[in-house]
C-alpha cells in the first residue's frame, strides 16, 4: 500500500483530502495535528494521527520516521489572512518553521517521497492588471504575512528540489470553502448570520465591507480532488494555480443567500470592516493545471453556498 502523509490533517481542507483518499483501498494515511485544535479520531485509528508541535524538529523527524511516506501532502499552516497582520511574527516564524522542518526531515528520511507543498493564490497580493485572469507568470506582489509566509514555503520547497533534488510540486488555490469551514473566513460567516436570523438569535441585519470584492471560489472536495491528482500527474518542480476560473463578488454572495433564505435581511456597509490592503479582484487563470490533469471543478458555486448554510442551519 502507498503510504501517505498529511500535515495539518485536522484543518479544513486536511479533513475533506483524508475522506477523498479514503474512497481509495491502495493507501495507507497517516494524518499530522497539532492537538490542541484538531480531533481526527472519527477519520483515523489512533496508531494513523500523529499529534505534536511541527514547530519543533524533533516532532516533524519522528512523524516521517513513523510514517515513512510515500506522498506528503503539507498543508500545515497559520492560514487567517486578516489576523495575520495581528500576529505577523508568529504567522512567518511558525509557517517558515514548519515547512523547514517537514522538508528537512524528508530528505533525511523519505528522500524519494512525492512532496506536494500547498501554497496560496494569496501570494499574487496587489496584481498590477486585474482585468486578467491570474497565471503562474504573474508577478507575486503580497500583501499580508500570511501570504509573505506562503512566499517563503515555496521558496523553501524549490531549494529543496534544486539543491536537493526532493521531488516537490508546488500548488497555489485559490479560494476555497464548503461546510465545516469556520467564520473566520467569509462565505461561512455570511451563512452563519443568515442560519442564526432564521433562528431568530440575532436581528435581521447584517454588516459587511466592500461589497464589490470580487474572489474566484471552488468547492472544497472539488479542491482536495486537483491535490490528489497533482500527485499522479503533476511535474516535480512546477508550480500550479488551481481555481474555478470564475469571480464572485461579495453583494452576488448575498443575493444567493438571500435567494435561499427564510427570511429577508438588511444588508449595511460598515466602513470599518473595510480592508485598506485588499485588491479588488482576483480570479485564477488554472489551464496550465488542467492541461497536465484533466482537472476542472464539478460543484456548482450555488451548490456550495445552499450546503454552507445548511450546515450552519444545523448546527
Amino acid at each position: 500500500m502507498k503510504k501517505i502523509l498529511i500535515t495539518g490533517a485536522g484543518g479544513f481542507a486536511g479533513t475533506y483530502l483524508i475522506k477523498e483518499l479514503q474512497k481509495s483501498k491502495d493507501f495507507e494515511i497517516y494524518g499530522a495535528v497539532y492537538k490542541s485544535t484538531s480531533d481526527i479520531s472519527s477519520l483515523l485509528d489512533s496508531a494513523h494521527i500523529l499529534e505534536g508541535d511541527l514547530t519543533d524538529f524533533s516532532v516533524a523527524e519522528h512523524i516521517v520516521k513513523v510514517a515513512s511516506p510515500h506522498v506528503i501532502y503539507h498543508l500545515a499552516a497559520i492560514s487567517v489572512v486578516h489576523s495575520s497582520a495581528r500576529q505577523t511574527t508568529t504567522v512567518m516564524n511558525s509557517n517558515t518553521t514548519i515547512s523547514y522542518n517537514i522538508l528537512e526531515s524528508v530528505r533525511q528520511f523519505a528522500p524519494h517521497a512525492r512532496f506536494i507543498a500547498i501554497s496560496s493564490g494569496n501570494v499574487y497580493g496587489a496584481v498590477q492588471d486585474t482585468t486578467l485572469s491570474i497565471d503562474e507568470s504573474t508577478p507575486i506582489r503580497p500583501l499580508n504575512p500570511y501570504a509573505i509566509s506562503k512566499v517563503t514555503q515555496e521558496m523553501l520547497a524549490l531549494q529543496y528540489y534544486l539543491a536537493y533534488g526532493l521531488d516537490v510540486v508546488i500548488l497555489r488555490p485559490f479560494n476555497h470553502t464548503g461546510p465545516g469551514q469556520t467564520t473566520d473566513f467569509v462565505i461561512p460567516r455570511l451563512a452563519d448570520q443568515f442560519a442564526r436570523i432564521e433562528h431568530g438569535e440575532i436581528d435581521p441585519v447584517i454588516e459587511v465591507g466592500n461589497l464589490d470584492t470580487i474572489r474566484d471560489f471552488t468547492d472544497v472536495s472539488d479542491m482536495v480532488i486537483a491535490y490528489t491528482l497533482a500527485t499522479k500527474d503533476g511535474k516535480s518542480g512546477e508550480i500550479y494555480n488551481i481555481g474555478s476560473g470564475t469571480g464572485h463578488s461579495i453583494h452576488q454572495i448575498l443575493m444567493i443567500m438571500q435567494s435561499l433564505s427564510k427570511t429577508k435581511v438588511e444588508v449595511k456597509i460598515n466602513q470599518t470592516l473595510i480592508r485598506t490592503a485588499d485588491v479588488p479582484i482576483l480570479i485564477c487563470d488554472a489551464s496550465k493545471f488542467q492541461e497536465v490533469t484533466g482537472w476542472k471543478p464539478t460543484i456548482s458555486f450555488d451548490t456550495t453556498i445552499s450546503a454552507i448554510i445548511d450546515y450552519w442551519r444545523r448546527i
